[in-house]
């Protein structure tokens, strides 16, 4: 037997959760790609006019107490590996987009105050969590952080689960509610009836106009077998196709979405919605990469025309490593599949800055 041992102090929460996601709409995002592991047609988020609460409500598959303690409050929960049934594919086949069990704790980032409850199998339940809680039983040095239950008259879903944010830190809200609306629909492909999948906040869904990027286009390019809804592209002149491979590529591994130019770059710049000069990167659905034409080093005059969003799912198979950063807001760089990624996009956008100087 080994005479060392390794052991996780409740003070990685700081890191992992607290001080690890610094805006609003990447916190969102981890609390609605769960609401799609839950199989959720809806995700509903209302938040208080003046910036006290802000509530996260699905109409997912929910939790049983026993599905909270072992799944949701286990920080590092694997669900693509310790779950034999559901772990890659969720029962209406969804795939599932959580991996890493982390994206639970970005709520600490914005809110002191978190309040989780869930209703499965006829029980509805639920649980208090707080930031100074938390510190507490790092300050006892205890092995674990108890939730308080919550009483049993603010118990009130009755389909799956419903999440409260109590004590907003305020500079993490951002400038407004229609700027958050605009950045989280940057952040997920799979909004709208296609996927039978709509996130509402005070009431009113987030669509692909509210991206802001197609409805500026001039020249689309679309990758082979994407179906891009062009249907908020109101300034499309001309629209042309490009293989969704490189021809060295194995053929279940294939790149879909598009890549546009706009008439001046000033067009680009938006306040709410955030630089749209660049090109997002979704993998099963949500964000991967905010912007890889950074990363491309390309230099030439096109590139200030330029925005596009693609989808490239072999970033995230279930059998193999996860190349995502803890915030799941970039990909670690060393991958052969980030390398893949980038080849590809050189090679497209070389035909798209000839046709575009054209």
């Amino acid at each position: 037997m080994s005479q060392y041992r390794m052991t996780v102090d409740l003070n990685v929460l700081d890191h992992l959760g607290i001080n690890l996601y610094s805006n609003m709409a990447a916190v969102l995002t981890e609390a609605v790609a769960n609401a799609w592991d839950a199989d959720a047609t809806a995700v509903n988020i209302t938040i208080d006019p003046d910036s006290k609460w802000i509530k996260i409500e699905d109409d997912g598959i929910g939790m049983s107490i026993d599905d909270m303690n072992e799944k949701y409050l286990r920080v590092g929960y694997r669900r693509r590996k310790m779950d034999p049934m559901h772990g890659t594919r969720t029962a209406k086949g969804r795939p599932v987009m959580g991996r890493k069990g982390l994206g639970k704790l970005s709520l600490f980032s914005v809110a002191n105050v978190i309040e989780v409850q869930s209703f499965k199998d006829g029980d509805a339940h639920g649980l208090r969590m707080t930031v100074d809680g938390i510190k507490a039983s790092v300050d006892e040095n205890s092995q674990y952080y108890s939730p308080e239950s919550l009483e049993q008259d603010k118990i009130d879903v009755k389909q799956g689960t419903h999440i409260l944010l109590k004590d907003i830190k305020r500079q993490r809200l951002g400038r407004s509610i229609s700027a958050l609306r605009k950045r989280l629909a940057r952040r997920f492909s799979i909004i709208g009836e296609t996927h039978d999948f709509k996130i509402n906040i005070d009431g009113d869904p987030v669509t692909i106009a509210d991206r802001e990027d197609l409805n500026k286009v001039q020249f689309l390019w679309e990758l082979e077998g994407s179906d891009v809804d062009t249907s908020s592209a109101g300034k499309l002149l001309e629209k042309e196709a490009l293989p969704n491979r490189l021809d060295a590529w194995d053929s279940d591994r294939l790149v879909k979405g598009w890549l546009g130019t706009v008439a001046k770059p000033k067009d680009l710049d938006s306040d709410e919605a955030g630089n749209l000069n660049g090109i997002v990167v979704f993998a099963r659905g949500r964000l991967f990469h905010e912007n890889i034409l950074d990363k491309l080093n390309d230099g030439r005059l096109y590139t200030k025309y330029l925005t596009g969003q693609i989808e490239a799912d072999f970033l995230d198979l279930d059998d193999e490593p996860d190349i995502a950063t803890s915030d799941r807001q970039r990909i670690q760089e060393d991958d052969p599949r980030y390398a893949d990624l980038i080849s590809f996009l050189r090679s497209r956008l070389t035909q798209v800055e000839k046709r575009w100087t054209e």
